[in-house]
């Protein structure tokens, strides 16, 4: 059986597990508010959907097949709701433009939705 999830998990490893390079900050308690959301919330969410799809799934572990993505595909409309009402609050904030504007760390949601769309083609019309 395929993994639903292989390029999700490839882009959390590669892309958010770095958290945004939150992560090479000794002290990242001490980061501006939109570093710490990537840090805190993205980030850890979209780890707890993907182990939610595939238990075993560990980053720096062996390979394991994920059965469903329904969890992960709930955390995307999620993050997007979310990106949505931050546009409309301040679109030129930090965070949305860390979460949502391409640049030199990639955009989030551009690369979640890419990602989950190379693992399921058809997940947004479900």
């Amino acid at each position: 059986m395929p993994d639903k999830l292989k390029h999700i998990k490839e882009f959390f490893v590669a892309n958010a597990l770095d958290g945004f390079a939150s992560r090479r900050y000794i002290g990242h308690q001490d980061l501006e508010a939109a570093r710490r959301y990537i840090h805190n919330y993205a980030v850890p969410g979209l780890y707890a959907a993907i182990r939610t799809d595939d238990p075993d799934y560990d980053p720096q572990g062996a390979s394991t097949e994920a059965a469903t993505n329904a969890a992960t595909i709930a955390y995307a409309r999620h993050m997007q709701r979310d990106m949505e009402a931050l546009e409309r609050i301040d679109k030129y904030g930090d965070l949305y433009v860390m979460m949502c504007q391409p640049g030199m760390t990639g955009c989030y949601m551009d690369d979640l939705t890419e990602a989950l769309t190379a693992d399921d083609p058809d997940w947004e019309t479900r």
